[in-house]
């Protein structure tokens, strides 16, 4: 049976994967978003999803594929890779899987085992628990499932009641499910993209404060008008869940630039963490274009 070839380009966020994966893709291939709030429509000035000189010179695939009401998950994003997958090597083109989260490649690299449907019932359940206690649910999953806990925000709500949803079901930590994960499901071509942490810190100020100068804080005042809530996965994400909590008056203006940029260092940091425990990954400066696209063009001969 042949096996399907996939290349994977990750990093943390803002380190310059996106505009690289056009380089590395023209005329080769075509582009899966691994990131799980590009695939979120109307959630634009604050997920850095590629512009439209981009969209014209290489195919992207599942990018503002569903409201931002929708709860999108790994299963998900699954199910829509593999079909774009075959879609892609159908017509002859190496599918190239670039983002930022860290579970969607492994649910796409392994065979997972499946984690059981969300209960409705017991999400609210768990979500009056926090709000009658705030940081109460991050604490209860350091005592079940530290290794998931570290690798979560204390304010990540989806996350979290997630990961204790997995457990309260079915009895298994969310932590053991991945480390089950054993079966390799294709051929896959492993870039990491980086560049020193004081540079990538410094990448990450400027890129928040453009962020918030193309409109992010209106974006939010939209959603909100719109009748979304901080429940959502979708405004759980960076500058999202800030700026709710500015327009419900829990922070000031300046607060939230401040907190917005320190939790997007924070979670590239964790990024940096995830990615730095998969195995077979060569690591790559983002302008070492040339030298990642020969690596790719040398994979998919082989």
């Amino acid at each position: 049976m042949k096996t399907e070839k996939l290349v994977f380009i990750f990093g943390p966020t803002g380190v310059g994967k996106s505009e690289l994966a056009v380089k590395i893709a023209h005329g080769l291939g075509e582009i899966i978003s691994v990131d799980s709030m590009q695939v979120y429509e109307g959630l634009d000035c604050g997920t850095a999803k590629p512009d439209k000189k981009h969209l014209v010179v290489v195919k992207h695939h599942l990018v503002s594929i569903v409201p931002p009401t929708y709860r999108f998950s790994a299963g998900d994003f699954k199910r829509l890779a593999q079909e774009a997958i075959v879609d892609i090597s159908k017509r002859g083109f190496i599918p190239i899987l670039v983002g930022g989260t860290g579970l969607y490649f492994r649910a796409l690299e392994y065979n997972m085992d499946a984690a059981p449907k969300a209960d409705i019932n017991l999400r609210e359940q768990l979500y009056k628990e926090e709000e009658r206690q705030k940081g109460a649910l991050f604490k209860k999953l350091m005592d079940i499932d530290p290794s998931t806990a570290r690798r979560l925000h204390p304010n990540d709500l989806v996350r979290i009641i997630r990961a204790l949803e997995i457990y309260h079901l079915s009895g298994v930590r969310f932590s053991d499910i991945l480390n089950r994960s054993s079966e390799h499901r294709y051929s896959i071509l492993k870039v990491g993209i980086n560049i020193a942490r004081e540079k990538l810190y410094r990448k990450l100020e400027v890129r928040c404060m453009k962020m918030v100068r193309h409109g992010l804080a209106w974006e939010v005042s939209r959603l909100l008008e719109d009748g979304l809530t901080e429940k959502l996965p979708s405004m759980q994400g960076l500058g999202y869940s800030h700026f709710t909590q500015y327009y419900k008056g829990c922070l000031s203006h300046d607060e939230t630039l401040r907190l917005f940029t320190r939790d997007t260092k924070r979670y590239a940091k964790r990024q940096l963490t995830w990615f730095g425990k998969e195995q077979g990954v060569t690591w790559y400066h983002p302008d070492e274009h040339n030298e990642i696209r020969g690596q790719v063009e040398k994979f998919c001969m082989h």
